[in-house]
């Protein structure tokens, strides 16, 4: 006689990837290739392909975020588990965005002088708004009802001055806004 399976007994494997240093290390080493090279700058790449106006194919995301080579990396190399760290962090924002959109916050690191700094985290995210630069353009149009929210993540966007904690809910509500403003378009790109 055969033992049954336990009924849902398989744990979930957690997949092998880059920690946090080493993901950092990795799109270091990459140089003027990589569009980011620090976590937060990669914390706005993935944010902007969030929330974008028009869905972007992983493939050309990871491409440019990686480079194309490391789409075809040998699993457990470096380059795979270089994506495979991008694509948790991936999950893990789009997850905190959809289910706790309250609770989402942009990741800023500490400012030498106090407050947060802002600089990596925009300089990913208008990376990311290059590909897709027609679909991004109504945020500069001042006669379009998403320009009022860019104009409120000026600072977060185009800032220089550290950002005051006091300030980050409503900065990470306007990104909110902006997914949930282009959700119905992203969807429909998808087709």
């Amino acid at each position: 006689m055969m033992a049954k399976p336990a009924a849902n007994a398989a744990t979930t494997v957690p997949k092998p990837m880059l920690d946090a240093a080493e993901l950092e290390a990795y799109l270091r080493a990459r140089g003027r290739a990589a569009p980011v090279s620090r976590l937060d700058g990669l914390d706005g790449y993935l944010t902007a392909v969030l929330i974008g106006p028009k869905f972007i194919d992983p493939q050309v995301w990871l491409g440019h975020l990686l480079g194309e080579r490391a789409l075809l990396a040998a699993q457990e190399s470096r380059e795979h588990l270089a994506i495979q760290a991008v694509a948790h962090h991936h999950n893990r924002l789009s997850e905190a965005m959809a289910q706790f959109p309250y609770l989402y916050r942009p990741q800023l690191p500490a400012h030498h002088a106090g407050g947060l700094d802002p600089i990596f985290w925009s300089f990913g995210f208008l990376m990311a708004t290059r590909l897709a630069p027609r679909a991004w353009k109504s945020m500069t149009n001042p006669d379009k009802p998403e320009h009022a929210t860019f104009q409120a993540l000026h600072p977060l966007l185009i800032g220089t001055t550290p950002i005051i904690e006091a300030d980050v809910p409503a900065m990470a509500k306007g990104i909110i806004d902006l997914r949930e403003h282009f959700k119905v378009r992203r969807n429909r790109s998808m087709r």
